[in-house]
């Protein structure tokens, strides 16, 4: 019988593979690698875990991905009613002004907050859109033990005012010396109209030449596809794809809600990933055009805490009602936008999306897992577990979380940070907070 450091038991096992479901299922685990998955009897026979975890009344499946979240925003949250929400675009008028208002203890605070979020709701793996303090969301990552794609807002174009494209690139160079087990680094692109052409090549460069990722918001707002036109005579993906941004990978586009058919073929024929933010695209942008097309690689983004309550488990819900209302109203279609689909892109299609091994459970990937209870009324019965977490499961519901084997949440507790003491720095933040987003002119500070 072989030891482990690890076994986890429970009623069900989704592993994303095949087979998907496996009742009475358990997982092995060893040096944070999972070593062995099936049904529960064959796994004990085989090994001794040196702890054994029962989850006899709960769902065991992969961790979740949230492809596109602002990690620094979260201290606007319930700031953005539908006025501030109108306001063109609300990305330069807003969100880019409040960054800017960030010192290191605020980043740090608001990156912690978005950490500790995530990890209750069963994240485990996050791509974060641009921060402007990323030493601070790195430092919340390592404390708190999920895994992140850290990026530094990058932009070097603000109204008339135009910064060197070296020093952005400079900017992302000097992160690198902090990429661990937890920690990627990737570039980022804040916005086709907020980056000059230098800009844009000098970072599909070095993306390359160092073998970084890279995540942009693309196709989000009408005025960026007038704007490209205007000015290169092509749409925005058109843009990126001529000088060469879409050979990066991996490549995870954020919204792409507004693109063309042609557009949509680069993202198909490159092999692009598609960050779509159900809530936040709905409520901003309108209904986004994936759950008509069948050939795009795609994951669920929350879009950060200013805008959510980055339970990506809640996403989904939205995801299924907004994809059914399009496939029904125009084919017909109930059947069109399963839940097996909805499920590989709240998991990464088996870590294919950020190019890592995550997201499925199988021998040698990362021991990234979550297990969701199914003991309240409100979730039972549960005949499908694929069913019960796409229809009616959410972050409340999220019992343990495991990376690499190890016990980030465990019984709905933190680990390693106290929740008491954060909400308590919340309290003592928010009047500062509030009275600098108080004295907002919008676009100026």
């Amino acid at each position: 019988m072989d030891k482990t450091d690890l076994i986890v038991r429970a009623k069900y096992v989704i592993t994303m593979t095949n087979p998907l479901i496996i009742e009475d299922g358990a997982v092995a685990i060893d040096n944070g690698l999972i070593k062995a998955v099936g049904r529960a009897s064959d796994v004990l026979r085989q090994y001794r875990g040196e702890e054994v975890i029962n989850r006899d009344r709960h769902i065991l499946m992969p961790g979740l991905i949230d492809t596109h979240t602002h990690t620094q925003q979260v201290l606007l949250r319930s700031f953005i009613n539908d006025e501030r929400l109108a306001l063109p675009p609300l990305w330069t008028k807003l969100l880019i002004p409040f960054e800017e208002l960030l010192n290191d203890e605020l980043a740090y605070l608001s990156s912690l907050v978005s950490v500790i979020a995530m990890a209750k709701n069963g994240i485990t793996y996050f791509i974060e859109a641009g921060a402007p303090r990323p030493r601070e969301l790195i430092k919340a990552i390592n404390e708190v033990g999920i895994r992140g794609v850290v990026t530094r807002s990058t932009f070097n174009v603000r109204g008339d005012k135009i910064t060197d494209a070296d020093e952005a690139i400079r900017g992302i160079e000097e992160l690198l010396p902090e990429v661990n087990d937890r920690v990627r680094v990737w570039c980022s692109i804040r916005q086709v109209m907020m980056a000059t052409k230098d800009l844009l090549l000098k970072v599909k460069d070095y993306c390359l030449n160092k073998g970084l990722g890279i995540t942009y918001h693309l196709g989000e707002y009408q005025g960026e596809v007038d704007y490209a036109l205007t000015k290169y005579g092509i749409r925005p993906l058109e843009v990126f794809d001529k000088l060469g941004l879409t050979l990066v990978r991996p490549t995870v586009i954020a919204h792409a809600v507004y693109l063309s058919s042609r557009e949509r073929a680069i993202v198909r024929d490159r092999g692009l990933g598609i960050a779509w933010c159900p809530m936040v695209d709905s409520i901003a942008m309108g209904p986004h055009w994936l759950p008509m097309f069948n050939d795009a690689l795609f994951g669920f983004g929350s879009d950060g805490g200013a805008f959510t309550s980055l339970d990506l488990l809640h996403e989904t819900k939205i995801a299924r009602a907004v994809g059914k209302a399009l496939t029904v109203g125009i084919t017909y279609d109930k059947s069109s936008f399963n839940s097996i689909t909805i499920l590989r892109a709240l998991t990464g299609w088996g870590g294919l999306l950020i190019g890592d091994n995550v997201g499925a459970i199988k021998e040698g990937f990362k021991a990234d897992l979550i297990t969701l209870r199914l003991n309240d009324a409100r979730a039972l019965p549960a005949y499908d577990p694929v069913e019960s977490v796409v229809s009616f499961l959410d972050g409340h519901d999220v019992n343990d979380v495991l990376v690499g084997g190890r016990f980030i949440v465990r019984d709905g507790k933190l680990f390693s940070v106290s929740e008491d003491d954060i909400i308590e720095k919340l309290y003592a933040v928010m009047p500062i907070v509030n009275e600098k987003l108080n004295n907002i002119k919008y676009g100026a500070f």
